[in-house]
């Protein structure tokens, strides 16, 4: 069955039902069971490629990498699927001051091994994050903490300090925040956990078979005690091409993120035993620009947004399961600007912007991963139609991460690439994590340097009223959309696809792959 939510609007109604015509057409064939009687494993197909860490205190920085962490770590606070915010292993907080947030932790709660947690892990966590010896991956996501204080009486309390105000703090620390244990780490090595985690988590590491699969284990001792549901939980890492196929044979039963231009394959072959669920969700296609050679005026920035057919993207690329986008800020996300409208298609107006450059200097190196590949094609060609001659490589996603970000991280430079184009969700709800994500010069991701950009992204990221800050974020959107500081594509709806004995609570507002729905998943006949 296909599953909507009831508030979410997508333009691909017409062409789903006519999918589920086609399907009722063609009876199933040589389709097997995921098992005979229920299993006690859920294998997920997520990763196409090996991931670069399983664990926070890694130099890599990949989101999908958090699909797997926060199934072993915990954070002190955690965003249900709907966005709300919900006590992790900290009970509960209270803001101080402007800078300082008191948290009331957990009791009771133990890592893996059995090392209590306290205060002094928070701690240890949070400064190994932030010390730049360790080039952390995801030290600029929590840069915002200047000290973490325990209190001396009461190793259950902590204080943190940010640098200046921070109103997407808490958000910060859902998922980059997961605490870790320091007993561990200090007697075996920081080398030692990275390969066999111990975190607090609903499930514990058991097993990293390079290439091929991630597998981990219930924890009985876990502090919620209604999850996890499913007994085994393995990541099975194949090529995205192979992901179907492995569905319809019962070699997985979940692919979180299935390219919406192989529903209607997977529906006329595997109707019975097949269902699918869909939402809009905080993701999109982004197309990363480095401002520098042609792509330093924004005429040709301007140009290469109305050079792209928005609506080509929707319906080849995604089948319609996306929608257009103005800008950065996506449709249910705090900090959109509600009032832009996309880019039109103009390809004639977008010639007449580029007919002062030399047709040698319109050329420029792209680098896509393989979820996005479909869109950077289309891309390509409609670029080319308007003169721009684009060199394409198209890599696994945790390739991406390592060419684009990890580049940076160890380096300190831009990647050699004028767009960067990835599928990119957003676990924390807020316009301003995409912004300094893909913007800000000081994030790994960003092959832009913008002084103007960064200068309002931080005065938008000190407001301290909700209100004011909802406001500067808008006017932010504002200046990204009127820069054409990135090629604007498509918010995603997502389609997950899993086999007819698994169900899910819902997909994710976020679009990420979520501590929830992993937990809280079940088998039935």
């Amino acid at each position: 069955m296909l599953a909507l939510k009831k508030n979410d609007r997508t333009i691909a109604g017409a062409l789903l039902r006519c999918c589920w015509v086609a399907a009722l057409l063609f009876a199933p064939f040589g389709i097997a069971s995921a098992n005979d009687s229920l299993p006690n494993t859920l294998k997920v197909a997520y990763f196409s490629q090996d991931v670069p860490s399983i664990v926070p205190l890694s130099p890599a920085f990949d989101p999908d990498s958090y699909s797997v962490i926060t199934q072993i770590f915990d954070s002190l606070v955690y965003f249900d699927l709907d966005g709300q915010i919900h006590p992790g292993l900290a009970l509960n907080w209270e803001m101080l001051t402007a800078t300082r947030w008191q948290f009331t932790l957990r009791p009771g709660v133990k890592f893996h091994n059995g090392e209590d947690f306290d205060g002094k892990a928070v701690k240890f966590t949070y400064d190994y994050v932030l010390n730049p010896q360790n080039k952390a991956g995801n030290a600029w996501i929590l840069n915002t903490i200047k000290q973490i204080e325990v209190d001396d009486r009461n190793p259950l309390r902590v204080t943190i300090e940010t640098h200046k105000p921070d109103p997407m703090f808490l958000n910060r620390l859902n998922m980059f925040g997961s605490i870790c244990p320091p007993d561990y780490i200090l007697k075996h090595g920081i080398e030692h956990f990275r390969d066999n985690p111990i975190g607090t988590g609903p499930y514990q590491f058991v097993e990293w078979d390079r290439a091929r699969k991630i597998v981990l284990k219930k924890n009985l001792n876990y502090w919620r005690s209604d999850i996890p549901i499913i007994e085994n939980l393995e990541f099975t890492i194949m090529p995205e091409s192979e992901w179907g196929d492995a569905l319809l044979r019962g070699e997985v039963h979940l692919i979180p993120n299935f390219a919406g231009n192989q529903t209607r394959e997977l529906m006329i072959r595997g109707s019975s035993e097949l269902k699918f669920e869909k939402r809009l969700v905080l993701s999109g296609y982004w197309v990363m620009l480095k401002n520098s050679g042609i792509l330093a005026d924004r005429r040709v920035r301007r140009a290469i947004n109305y050079a792209v057919n928005k609506d080509d993207l929707v319906h080849y690329a995604d089948f319609g399961n996306s929608e257009p986008l103005a800008s950065l800020g996506k449709r249910g996300e705090f900090g959109r600007d509600e009032k832009l409208l996309p880019y039109t298609y103009e390809p004639e107006k977008a010639r007449q912007l580029l007919m002062q450059f030399a047709p040698q200097q319109l050329q420029l190196k792209a680098i896509a991963s393989d979820i996005a590949a479909s869109v950077a094609k289309i891309i390509q060609a409609q670029l080319k139609d308007v003169g721009i001659k684009v060199e394409l490589d198209i890599v696994s996603r945790s390739e991406w991460a390592n060419k684009v970000v990890g580049h940076k991280i160890k380096t300190g430079e831009r990647a050699d690439y004028d767009l960067a184009i990835n599928l990119v969700d957003n676990p924390i709800f807020d316009l301003a994590f995409h912004a300094g994500l893909f913007l800000h010069s000081k994030s790994p991701w960003a092959l832009l340097k913008d002084a103007e950009f960064d200068a309002q992204f931080e005065y938008a990221s000190e407001a301290i009223d909700r209100s004011e800050y909802e406001s500067r974020l808008q006017a932010l959107d504002r200046y990204i959309h009127e820069e054409a500081l990135m090629l604007f594509t498509t918010q995603r709806i997502q389609t997950v696809a899993l086999s007819k004995q698994l169900s899910i609570p819902s997909v994710g507002l976020n679009g990420h792959l979520d501590y929830e729905i992993l937990t809280r998943a079940s088998f039935s006949d």
